[in-house]
């Protein structure tokens, strides 16, 4: 085999590598994509079913205290048997109140994925512009590695921790209250 075909097919093989990265990063940003939006969506219906149920026991622990004051004077005995039912529903607004530590780690999930989708939308950029020489392989490694990097800071996003304590609350912080 003689040089210039030689390179020309080292040139080939670079464009195909390039081409392969170009659908991993297609292929991860559109799945990732999907990701932000089912999160977005378990987001918002966790916050209506929140809602809801705030209001639904809140409620009913208004109905109880209104009918323990009617009945106060009434039955002593009947009267006794609201506070235990008023305890268990003030707990269970105290416990939906958990619902914004749950959007909190939502809101950093949404923001990794964010990230995520950043990186690889630079690493399809940098595949954007045309290659000079077409012919030498060198310049289409250059751009793979460029974007393999890209694709790697991407991935290295699923790593940060977006839950340590930061006093940046943009940068995906979740307070523990």
């Amino acid at each position: 085999m003689n040089a210039p075909t030689k390179g020309a097919r080292g040139a080939k093989d670079a464009e195909q590598a390039a081409d392969l990265l170009v659908t991993v990063a297609t292929t991860l940003n559109e799945r990732l994509a999907i990701t932000a939006e089912e999160l977005a969506r378990s987001q918002a219906m966790l916050r209506e079913a929140s809602e809801e149920l705030m209001t639904a026991f809140r409620g009913a622990a208004d109905r109880i205290v209104a009918a323990q004051r009617v009945e106060s004077k009434v039955n002593v005995e009947k009267n006794a048997e609201y506070g235990p039912v008023l305890d268990h529903l003030y707990r269970a607004v105290h416990h939906l109140q958990s619902h914004d530590l749950v959007n909190q780690l939502i809101d950093a999930q949404k923001l990794r994925v964010d990230k995520m989708r950043e990186k690889l939308l630079e690493a399809l950029s940098l595949a954007q512009p045309p290659v000079s020489n077409p012919a030498l392989a060198g310049e289409w490694i250059e751009r793979s590695r460029a974007m393999l990097d890209c694709i790697v800071a991407g991935i290295a996003q699923i790593d940060d921790d977006t839950r340590a304590p930061r006093n940046d609350k943009l940068r995906g912080s979740v307070d523990l209250f």
